[in-house]
């Protein structure tokens, strides 16, 4: 754990490796004076030689110098912000050098010459978080958003940054806060017999609002299931007999091979797992051995790994070849719909280009039996009604959370955690009002569930909880 001080902090705020352009960011009380020591203005509008006299929100055209030598490093566009308009509420100073490795480090070492010590992990925005910049759920979603490779991911994650979440969470906390106030003063003051019917009518005021606040925050519970596939990706498991068209399928989804496909039965043994932007949900594509019975190990340690991708997926595309015949089809899917649901699984019936399966009326017996309505037609190979099984990944996705629009969404499982576990408490408060149990036993479960969003607001945050959630980040956030 790590004390808060404004002292001044650099790292490197673009990824490692060689780029165009990289940025150094330097944060903290007189980091513009410590960056002088190596530092050189070479042209700014107003004519100032020293960076710290730039006026913030200004850039200047400069060289960094190694402060021992006076060799230059590099030439540089140097920016200065003025606390607390600035990502962290501090000043601060971001100089953007050419994005080789060396003069990254070179950089940073003169730096340090310069009294300017290395940020730790997260370390600008735990102190955003700190000053007040933003809450502790928009400081967590920055690394949502450096993470997201879906418009989707991209979307939540910046509603979450921009505080959308932030201002819904602290429309339900102001409002628990007032009940709870409301309810301190029933507590601290007997009423006279006379009065009891204005404390009951009071009180029913109160378990009124708290019935409101609750269904507030059951509809940010419940868009969990649509926030947790952005967070984790949806699973999206393709299972059958060998030689089904799986492998083909998964190659067509991904847009090259990443499968190896044979008319050898049995080629694939493991289970290979692709990540796919499909329509902007980020998926995980599984592409499984076939199930049969065999008495080769390796093949049958693949089978059971396929079997149990299936049952912890998402969704499930189980594929039907024209020479699959219905008691395979009905052995093959009945426990796994037993497992997870037929709603889950969508019948598949593959390789459409050599022909229509002659069994297919029995088999959509068999399916509707199992509670399998859902049957498409498709041709990997000729990539024939693909845009339907695409059309199956975002109606699901679409059908989770309640309608909640990305901009509302929580993905964080923490978040979820503690979310959830201040509905229970606030069901207690709830529950004491109604049952007659007392104020002061509703007075305590409200000030659990205060507890309990305050974790995620950060208002309540321990420090130790706050330095874990930080030490997450990269070291230029």
């Amino acid at each position: 754990m790590f004390a808060y001080t404004d002292e001044p902090i650099c790292a490197c705020s673009t990824p490692a490796g060689i780029s165009g352009l990289a940025v150094i960011r330097i944060s903290g009380s007189g980091c513009g004076v410590l960056t002088d020591k190596c530092t050189k203005i070479l042209r700014s509008s107003g004519d100032y030689d020293r960076v710290s006299l730039l006026p913030g929100y200004t850039c200047a055209y400069g060289t960094v110098i190694d402060p021992k030598t006076g060799e230059t490093i590099d030439k540089t566009i140097i920016t200065r912000f003025e606390a607390p308009y600035s990502y962290t509420g501090e000043e601060m100073v971001e100089i953007s050098c050419h994005g080789s490795s060396a003069v990254k480090q070179e950089i940073l070492r003169c730096l340090g010459m310069s009294g300017i010590r290395v940020a730790y992990p997260g370390e600008f925005s735990r102190r955003a978080f700190i000053n007040g910049k933003m809450s502790l759920a928009s400081a967590e979603a920055v690394m949502d958003v450096i993470n997201a490779d879906t418009e989707r991911q991209l979307q939540a994650a910046g509603s979450l940054m921009s505080g959308k979440l932030a201002e819904k969470i602290d429309s339900i906390e102001k409002a628990l806060y007032d009940q709870m106030a409301k309810i301190e003063t029933l507590v601290e003051f007997d009423r006279d017999t006379d009065d009891e019917g204005d404390e009951d009518t009071e009180e029913d005021a109160i378990l009124e609002e708290l019935v409101k606040e609750r269904e507030s925050l059951q509809a940010l519970c419940a868009g969990y299931s649509k926030g947790r596939i952005l967070s984790e990706r949806m699973r999206v498991a393709l299972l059958g007999l060998p030689n089904s068209g799986k492998s083909t399928l998964l190659n067509t989804l991904t847009g090259y091979d990443r499968a190896i496909v044979t008319e050898v039965a049995g080629t694939t043994r493991d289970t290979i797992e692709v990540q796919v932007d499909i329509n902007g949900i980020p998926v995980t594509l599984i592409d499984t051995a076939g199930i049969r019975d065999t008495d080769d190990i390796i093949e049958s340690i693949g089978i059971g790994r396929a079997i149990e991708a299936g049952r912890e997926a998402d969704l499930v595309f189980y594929m039907i070849p024209p020479d699959m015949v219905s008691y395979e089809v009905r052995e093959g899917l009945m426990e796994l719909s037993e497992d997870i649901g037929g709603d889950r699984i969508t019948a598949v019936f593959s390789k459409s280009d050599e022909g229509k399966n002659p069994d297919e009326k029995d088999i959509i017996e068999v399916l509707e039996k199992l509670g399998i309505t859902r049957t498409i037609s498709v041709s990997a190979e000729e990539e024939l009604n693909i845009d339907k099984l695409e059309d199956v990944i975002t109606s699901y996705y679409d059908s989770l959370g309640g309608g909640q629009s990305e901009g509302l969404l929580i993905t964080n499982s923490r978040h979820y955690s503690k979310f959830n576990k201040g509905l229970k408490k606030l069901d207690m408060a709830i529950e004491a009002l109604e049952e007659g149990l007392g104020v002061e036993v509703c007075s305590s479960a409200l000030r659990s569930c205060l507890d309990e969003i305050g974790e995620v607001t950060g208002k309540t945050v321990s420090a130790t909880l706050a330095d874990t959630i930080f030490s997450r980040f990269c070291i230029g956030k």
